[in-house]
């Protein structure tokens, strides 16, 4: 039986893509303002589109 892993809260996986953005160079309330407008684009809830951001540096999808 493998172990269940609980996934981060919703907020907490935002808060690591906003430091991923801001980590690029990108600032604060721009970065909240890029992973909204990336969502968008792409028709995805923000929470979806933060795990993808996070992921990209992970090297991993959830």
């Amino acid at each position: 039986m493998t172990p269940r892993v609980d996934s981060p809260s919703p907020s907490d996986v935002i808060a690591s893509a906003l430091k991923v953005l801001v980590a690029q160079g990108i600032p604060s309330q721009a970065a909240r303002t890029t992973l909204q407008s990336m969502a968008r684009e792409r028709g995805l809830p923000v929470t979806r589109c933060a795990t993808l951001v996070v992921a990209s540096v992970n090297g991993r999808v959830n």
